[in-house]
């Protein structure tokens, strides 16, 4: 029921209006909206972040240009597209927890390839730990939006969106780009950490040791991407499951995704771990 109502909703989606934004440009430059009807659309969702997904759904073929590209190197690791160092790990997580970006790619990157970087981005730069927190390293990363001692806050690889906090599904999310990292946090998470993070519904939903802090909530909306990507990881059934919808053909074709040549990256990727957490 759930699906046949997201299809529905796609369908009667009025996107000519929620393509216009109130700064007089054109129709199709990007989608906006508004947290109120009465409100003008001033909120636009472009560039590479958890709106992505929007435009996967073929609402627009915008990527608003310069907010889209990156090209900078951070760590040794290139970004083609993205903000800044990447910013929070969910970017790669909600537009892509059924939206399969293994061997294609549009004409600004391979996604798959993308989504890897940011997560090995934020896995150097926790490595690096540039803030002196204590228990950054190989097997404690994960910066993304989450529970805080000052509220939610969307921390990410920069000084300036970093205060210690990190938050396990932004590691264990990633497993399908990095697995055997992943690997290497859920098992720091689950047996140095035990039941100071572990509790009856899982991991709460985020930590900081520098402050000796462990958040005393399960959050919902950082606990799907964790089983959803795990799964996605373990089998592709997520992916294909959502690949198989006849609406995705029709997408890919408009937006301009080709098939990619190389993808030798994907295949390496999902090998599962020889030594899984016990």
């Amino acid at each position: 029921m759930a699906l046949v109502s997201a299809v529905v909703l796609v369908h009667r989606s009025p996107v000519d209006w929620i393509q216009r934004n109130h700064d007089h440009l054109p129709v199709g430059h990007c989608i906006a909206h508004a947290w109120r009807s009465s409100e003008p659309l001033l909120h636009r969702l472009a560039g590479q972040s958890e709106a992505a997904i929007a435009y996967r759904s073929g609402w627009s073929g915008s990527t608003a240009g310069d907010r889209y590209l990156n090209g900078h190197t951070y760590y040794g690791i290139k970004l083609d597209v993205g903000s800044g160092t990447g910013g929070p790990l969910f970017f790669t997580q909600y537009s892509f927890m059924g939206f399969d970006p293994q061997g294609i790619r549009d004409r600004y990157t391979n996604y798959f390839d993308n989504n890897r970087n940011l997560a090995l981005i934020d896995l150097a730069y926790c490595e690096a730990n540039p803030g002196h927190f204590q228990g950054y390293g190989a097997d404690d990363w994960g910066l993304t939006a989450s529970d805080d001692q000052l509220g939610y806050l969307a921390h990410s690889p920069d000084p300036t969106a970093d205060d210690g906090t990190i938050t396990p599904t932004g590691a264990l999310s990633s497993f399908p780009y990095t697995p055997e990292a992943s690997m290497a946090a859920l098992k720091f998470f689950y047996r140095e950490l035990g039941d100071r993070l572990w509790g009856v519904y899982g991991p709460h939903d985020a930590f900081n040791l520098s402050r000796n802090w462990f958040s005393p909530v399960y959050m919902g909306l950082d606990q799907a991407p964790i089983v959803v990507m795990v799964e996605n990881y373990r089998s592709g059934l997520v992916w294909k499951l959502f690949m198989s919808n006849p609406e995705i053909q029709p997408m890919l074709d408009k937006i301009g995704f080709v098939p990619d040549k190389d993808t030798s990256h994907a295949e390496k990727s999902l090998a599962v771990p020889s030594d899984p957490p016990r």
